[in-house]
């Protein structure tokens, strides 16, 4: 916004600069610099401010951020420099004016508070806290087996309950149950200890103090600490921060002495206790644990049990396969993670046939382990090898990521098929589909373990097997010192066929270091740190297919580049200090190339031309797009990339209906030098963002026809009403997503019923986000008594489960009929400053409005909001309510049962902020009884 306002300030000023400036300055440079230096601090406010408005308003959404008190008071000078220069604007045409502003008086005031902004933006560091003072997460846990589970789970939590001990060491060999133990743990102080706080870190044989002090320093909210280098000041300010929050700290799978003091000193704070698992006796004495606890491995029983627990023996198996079964599980000894990971592998099967040959194959002495293998890894081999061949190379993949590294499932399946490790014969969304059933198999028969809906990661054990397999033709290299010994001795490093390098130190590949690596396809450089690389270090490696340099700091690729001839994939995404390119004629072969969030502004033309084969594009929106070129390529499946207006988008879809186009991400806008967003990964499926263009005399159904995800914001033209706006439309709408903001003229979604009962523009529709709108007046408009209800088959938003509204500031009622929406979960109003009433029964229709699926209801900073319904709500799915300065609100309208008064059984908590509590005190109640009811599960926000 502030860009436009800034353009059209500057186009008046200049029109006048030519009559004035001659006649009134000498120094005709000086004041052109002085118009050049304000214009150019000016654009990178507006930047500046349109990105942080963007990360903090999605992040906001969750429910779970905020932002920052500085962050918003920013925003708020951002906004009054908007305003002055939106009055300055104005009064161009004044002599008055000019007199004043070519003098120096406004420009040299209006150039200080720009650049003040600016420079206060460059140090928020976060831009958003926690909405609530997090306490700890609760983790994903297995069952526990065994008595001597149980007996370690209540000693510890004795030891814990007990104030003469403050540090526990839990000790056993690999995968023997360690981490399963101290995530229970993890989850019973969250449980039975509210006033606890606990925070578990994994520690790992590759860590730094400085990575472990970030951890525990974003726990407490600490950000004061990511600005400070020096370890003992860092360690100061943790043990200030630790101190008194009653803290558990849970460090796990340590594998050598940590410097406690360097973390705040945790052993030496009241009420801090300390949690330590480890594979070694001697290490927990070393780090000074007062109680030691030794996980053992499971008998044979329990080891049994557990074999059947993970099978999911709820189906009968036949008793000879019952018999084969508890031989396989015997042949695991008791411990856990090879019984879970054996168990896994056998899931689902029931032919005795299989059975009895799989047991034939384990017991096999061939596959026997050598004294420097771990027990466990003779289980972990079998289940591998009875992998097909991409279930196997997708898994050995992930063992190119660091110990512990918590891998997002979206970009691992990415990754493998990119470079080609599942079927490439299938189309792209096909191979997606294919990639995701791989990961969760391997999820399934435990080889790796789910973090959360996100992420997976790998056992240390499991990682360790992977390694084993593909010694010496996998590399993973996580410090500079090994980084620089391989390209400079070359030792050891002629067979590789995979690298990745993840160094967390800064790293330069200088002239004269490469990698003598023949046989290598695969080269992973995440570096962030990385800012150079010289020419040399492509130069040995000719059959390199895969190269991936996600997130580096480069500013320049080397010419070198240009040679590699057999490169298949090219992802620089995130590489966001990266202007240019080298030609990239010669690389034929090229079927992906993602140059995303790069500040590549524009590349050679006919450059596509030369990638015959290229399957999938992704361009920085920094870029217009060459749609000419892209439809030119015939094995196109996936674009990412910006075009110019609504018709050269309708070209890219005139082509992509007779070519494989069927998956893409695109941004209209047509003003270049925009700042890049990157890719939107929340995500997986097809989206089109209109922004800051005029929609005027554009026909605007293309944007509803195979686009599950719309975004319009800062347009003009947009139409009163969407009906009115999309009055083309020909056939129902595919738009399931839909998010408004900052757009001047729309007024409400539906002004016509009948309309949109004959062409359902909104009826597939599932969330809506509408922000910052200053015409909107209400949802439905010109809608009541007087018109007939649709018939229920004919509901206009019988798929809508989220609503999402905020900064409408000229709606005063919503404007929500009381039966249009069967399967709402979710409603938020957000700082609607006029809004009064929410849903409006008419004459007629009913004592109780039914919302039978309504989860969630959040109503924030409403000051003016009498009422949220003008009847009762009966709400039968209703799980939380949250309230934030609604003062005007004199009755909450939850239906209560009249036979037997209770609120909603489904109801677990109400929120009120600090400060509300009278306002809570007063609300009235149809029954007395009622406010009594709810009050167990009021709770206060202290966050202001």
């Amino acid at each position: 916004m502030l860009n436009q306002i800034t353009n059209s300030f500057f186009s008046k000023l200049m029109e006048k600069f030519v009559d004035y400036a001659f006649n009134t300055f000498a120094d005709k440079k000086n004041l052109e610099s002085t118009l050049k230096t304000l214009k150019n601090n000016l654009d990178l406010l507006s930047q500046k401010a349109f990105d942080v408005k963007e990360k903090i308003n999605n992040a906001e959404l969750s429910g779970k951020k905020k932002r920052k008190r500085e962050v918003e008071e920013w925003l708020k000078q951002v906004n009054i420099i908007e305003n002055e220069v939106c009055r300055l604007g104005g009064e161009v045409e004044t002599q008055g004016f000019f007199g004043k502003f070519f003098n120096g008086d406004q420009a040299t005031q209006l150039n200080a508070k720009v650049h003040q902004l600016v420079d206060r933006s460059q140090h928020f560091g976060e831009l958003l806290v926690d909405v609530y003072e997090t306490r700890g997460e609760e983790l994903l846990t297995t069952k526990l087996c065994g008595k001597g589970f149980k007996a370690n789970l209540k000693r510890i939590w004795n030891l814990l309950e007990s104030d003469e001990v403050s540090s526990v060491g839990i000790y056993g060999m690999g995968g023997v149950g360690k981490t399963a133990l101290v995530k229970h743990i993890n989850n019973i102080i969250l449980e039975k200890r509210k006033e606890k706080r606990v925070c578990l870190i994994t520690v790992s044989q590759v860590f730094s103090i400085k990575k472990l002090q970030d951890e525990i320093a974003h726990f407490v909210g600490l950000s004061g600490l990511f600005n400070e280098e020096n370890e003992e000041r860092r360690a100061a300010r943790l043990n200030r921060a630790i101190t008194g929050k009653n803290v558990v700290l849970i460090l796990d799978d340590v594998w050598e002495n940590i410097c406690l003091e360097k973390l705040g000193d945790p052993l030496h704070i009241k009420d801090c206790k300390l949690i330590l698992t480890t594979r070694s006796l001697e290490l927990c004495c070393r780090m000074g644990c007062q109680e030691k606890v030794q996980v053992q491995k499971l008998h044979t029983d329990e080891a049994w049990d557990l074999f059947k627990q993970t099978i999911g023996l709820d189906m009968a198996l036949a008793p000879e396969v019952e018999k084969i079964a508890k031989s396989m599980a015997k042949v695991c000894d008791g411990l856990p993670l090879g019984i879970i990971v054996l168990a896994g592998s056998m899931r689902d099967e029931t032919s005795i046939h299989v059975w009895r040959d799989e047991l034939d194959r384990l017991m096999d002495p061939s596959i026997g382990q050598d004294d420097e293998e771990d027990e466990v890894f003779k289980i972990l081999k079998y289940s591998f090898d009875r992998l097909d061949e991409n279930h196997r190379l997708c898994f050995l993949r992930c063992s190119l990521y660091p110990e512990d590294f918590k891998i997002i499932k979206q970009e691992l399946v990415e990754r493998c098929i990119s470079e080609e490790l599942v079927n490439k014969r299938k189309s792209r969304r096909s191979q997606l589909d294919h990639g995701h059933s791989i990961l969760n198999k391997l999820i399934k028969i435990c080889l790796l373990e789910e973090v959360n809906a996100y992420l997976v990661k790998m056992h240390d054990l499991v990682r360790l097997m992977a390694l084993k397999i593909t010694k010496r033709k996998y590399m993973v290299i996580s410090e500079s010192r090994s980084l620089k010994e391989v390209l400079t001795k070359g030792e050891g490093i002629k067979d590789l066929e995979k690298v990745c390098l993840m160094c967390k130190d800064d790293i330069e590949i200088l002239d004269g270091m490469s990698l003598d690596c023949p046989d290598l396809t695969t080269l992973i450089c995440q570096q962030y740190n990385l800012k150079f690389i010289s020419d040399s270090f492509f130069s040995r490696l000719d059959n390199l297919c895969f190269l991936n340099l996600y997130g580096s700091g480069i500013e320049k690729l080397p010419n070198s580049l240009s040679n590699l001839e057999q490169l298949k994939s090219l992802d620089l995404s995130y590489c966001r200090n990266l202007a240019d390119i080298p030609d990239l004629g010669k690389l034929k072969k090229l079927k992906e190339l993602n140059l995303c969030a790069t500040k590549i502004a524009k590349l050679p033309q006919g450059l596509f031309l030369n990638f015959p084969l290229l399957q999938v594009l992704c361009l920085p929106y920094t870029m217009k797009a060459p749609v000419e070129e892209i439809v030119s390529l015939k094995c196109l499946e996936e674009f990412d990339g910006r075009v110019e207006n609504v018709s050269e988008l309708n070209k890219l879809f005139t082509y992509r209906k007779s070519q494989f186009v069927d998956m893409f991400q695109i941004l209209v806008f047509g003003q270049v030098g925009e700042s890049d967003r990157g890719r939107d990964y929340l995500y997986d499926d097809n989206l089109v963002e209109v922004r800051g263009c005029d929609l005027k005399n554009e026909d605007l159904s293309v944007l509803v026809h195979d686009i599950p995800f719309l975004t319009l914001t800062e347009c003009k033209g947009l139409s009163n009403s969407l009906p009115n706006a999309f009055a083309r439309l020909s056939k129902p709408s595919s738009v399931y997503f839909l998010k408004i903001c900052d757009c001047q003229d729309i007024e409400c979604l539906l002004d016509n019923l009948e309309y949109e009962s004959r062409f359902p523009l909104l009826r597939n529709l599932e969330r809506i986000i509408l922000r910052g709108l200053p015409n909107f007046i209400a949802f439905f408009q010109n809608i009541g008594a007087a018109i007939q209800p649709p018939p229920p088959q004919a509901i206009v938003f019988s798929s809508l489960r989220s609503f999402y509204i905020t900064e409408c500031n000229r709606m005063r009622k919503l404007g929500l009929p009381s039966s249009t929406f069967p399967n709402l979960e979710k409603l938020e109003i957000v700082k609607c400053n006029e809004l009064e009433e929410i849903i409006e029964v008419q004459e007629g229709e009913g004592q109780v409005v039914s919302l039978p699926k309504l989860k969630v209801l959040f109503l924030w900073e409403l000051p003016r909001l009498k009422s949220i319904c003008n009847t009762t709500m009966s709400c039968d799915s209703i799980e939380r309510i949250r309230f934030k300065r609604c003062p005007e609100l004199k009755k909450l309208p939850l239906h209560f049962d009249p036979t037997s008064p209770s609120p909603p059984h489904t109801l677990k908590e109400i929120w009120i902020m600090r400060g509300d509590e009278e306002w809570w005190e007063s609300l009235e109640w149809d029954h007395p009884t009622h406010s009594h009811l709810l009050q167990p599960l009021v709770k206060v926000d202290d966050n202001p």
